[in-house]
């Protein structure tokens, strides 16, 4: 056997356990799958399957099967040598680029079947279209167990990551000096000046400003740049009112509304630059987040929910690599917390090189560094966030290693990443929500102080768990059960002392009220002068 004839067995060999392993889950689902295609073919080459391949190499790549009906999975006749031959044909003659997929005969249940894996195109090559339809018109990606037209914003996406974008560096003709935050500002130059020598040291403040790209041009009445501004603006959304972030708290996994249809436990925009966004997403965390008792040795120690650290790598990363061309200026960072998980979502995916990956294991470890943003980066190294005396980023590249990090030590998984194209989602799970108790670093115990989930006590759908106690709430929760332990309030002084809205107050109470936790005045609580109290506890 020479070697071209051991390689190509050895690509057979691997297409039939990928077939094999297919096959269970395709019948067991009644449906394709988001990775594999299937098409009978029983009457020839199917024209349709071009989308397919479309989709999955601007995707994560799939299989494609012929000769299995669509509806059962069981082999139909085939005439699989002329399938494998146009198959072959179309994928360079009909699609642009020209894909080689690895092509083989198989067999199900002893009867022949055509199966090809389509690798994941290079970025530089994305999309890939049909030829027939155009760019515009013939671009797909794949979505569950179907193909979907990419929209001109997905294409722009893919077509962008091609080259280095250049959107942070465009001027804002508004702005200008005065519209930046000084103290910002004086810090980053005295850190400069501190850490990088003569260049910055003889240089007028102007200048070193236009050399960092926060000036478009060498003039102190210059315009600012979009990174300058969102860096270090005092109030970037004068100019660009959408770039910013929102905070939800949501009371269920599933995004659904309790049942007195309240969506969201907290609601909160989140604006300023760059810096001031991560530290009230921060903040707005720790006030929606239990805590818990780390015990090491003869000490313990509070710890939240998420580890700080993490949240702030995340958020930081999301607000840094995001898409800032015009076309996705309306769309904000969404960051949602749920009773199993908090999500970041930022517009754009992935960029360059590392577009499509969803193993964080892989962009951690990859030696190359693809920043969307680099003149926003680069500036982000030296702007510090609020309260913390501490940047940004302290590294590019180094965001997500040190949440997983952060995360690690205490016991829980990677963040886990969906690059679904027009937008990265960013997943980070409580494992703790789940187990309970868990170990921390290999050694260590992590006591929950809660040893059912509070969170889901929202109806009678959870008859038999006992309701939780009054200590078990942390953060806004918590601070409202203080206040009441003093006497009954109304829900406006509550707002006023916790300096927040009083709908936010209304679904906290509407929350421990369903935890059995306070209880109204008055059996109608929308009745005047009624005011809310902590319920008897057994």
């Amino acid at each position: 056997m020479n070697a071209e004839t051991a390689g190509t067995h050895s690509a057979s060999a691997e297409l039939q356990a990928e077939l094999d392993a297919a096959v269970p889950l395709l019948r067991a689902a009644a449906t394709d799958h988001e990775s594999v295609e299937v098409k009978s073919a029983a009457g020839g080459f199917p024209e349709s399957v071009l989308k397919s391949i479309s989709a999955f190499s601007n995707g994560r790549g799939g299989l494609l099967v012929f000769g299995l009906s669509d509806t059962d999975f069981l082999p139909v006749p085939i005439n699989p040598a002329q399938l494998a031959a146009d198959l072959a044909s179309a994928c360079s003659d009909d699609l642009e680029p020209k894909i080689r997929p690895t092509i083989g005969i198989c067999h199900v249940e002893g009867q022949p079947v055509i199966a090809a894996r389509i690798l994941p195109l290079g970025h530089q090559y994305r999309p890939c279209h049909v030829r027939a339809e155009g760019m515009n018109h013939g671009s797909y990606t794949r979505v569950h167990d179907g193909n979907r037209r990419l929209t001109d914003y997905e294409i722009h996406l893919m077509i962008s990551g091609r080259g280095q974008p250049t959107d942070d560096a465009a001027p804002i003709d508004d702005a200008r000096l005065e519209h930046l935050n000084n103290a910002l500002v004086d810090d980053l130059l005295r850190r400069l000046r501190q850490r990088r020598g003569e260049i910055f040291t003889e240089a007028a403040d102007h200048e070193v400003l236009h050399m960092l790209g926060v000036l478009s041009e060498q003039r102190p009445d210059s315009p600012v740049t979009l990174a300058g501004l969102l860096a270090l603006g005092r109030y970037p959304q004068q100019f660009v009112p959408q770039l910013a972030a929102s905070f939800v708290v949501l009371p269920r996994a599933d995004g659904s509304p309790l049942a007195d249809g309240t969506r969201f436990i907290d609601n909160q925009p989140l604006d300023g630059p760059i810096p001031a966004i991560v530290a009230q997403a921060v903040s707005a965390m720790q006030r929606n987040m239990r805590r818990r008792t780390v015990v090491e040795g003869a000490g313990r120690q509070d710890v939240w929910d998420y580890p700080t650290e993490a949240i702030r790598e995340i958020v930081a990363n999301a607000l840094m690599h995001r898409d800032y061309h015009p076309t996705a200026h309306g769309t904000q960072v969404r960051i949602s917390l749920y009773p199993d998980r908090f999500e970041v979502a930022s517009p754009g995916g992935l960029h360059g090189v590392h577009a499509g990956h969803s193993d964080v294991a892989q962009l951690i470890g990859s030696s190359i560094n693809s920043t969307r943003n680099a003149l926003l980066a680069r500036l982000l190294e030296d702007v510090v966030i609020p309260g913390t005396g501490r940047p940004v980023c302290e590294n590019r590249g180094s965001g997500l290693r040190a949440a997983v990090q952060a995360l690690d030590r205490m016991g829980m998984g990677p963040p886990e990443l969906d690059d679904r194209v027009r937008e990265l989602v960013v997943t980070v799970r409580d494992q703790h929500f789940r187990i309970g108790v868990s170990a921390i670093g290999g050694s260590d115990r992590i006591r929950s102080a809660f040893d059912h989930d509070p969170w889901a006590r929202t109806s009678g759908a959870d008859v038999g768990h006992q309701a939780p106690s009054r200590d078990l709430y942390n953060g806004t929760p918590d601070q409202m059960i203080r206040l009441l332990e003093a006497g009954p309030r109304s829900s406006a002084d509550l707002a006023a002392a916790l300096g927040t809205s009083k709908q936010t107050v209304l679904n906290w109470l509407r929350r421990l009220r369903a935890d059995g936790i306070v209880m109204p005045t008055h059996a109608e609580p929308r009745t005047r002068g009624n005011k809310w109290m902590l319920a008897p506890q057994p």
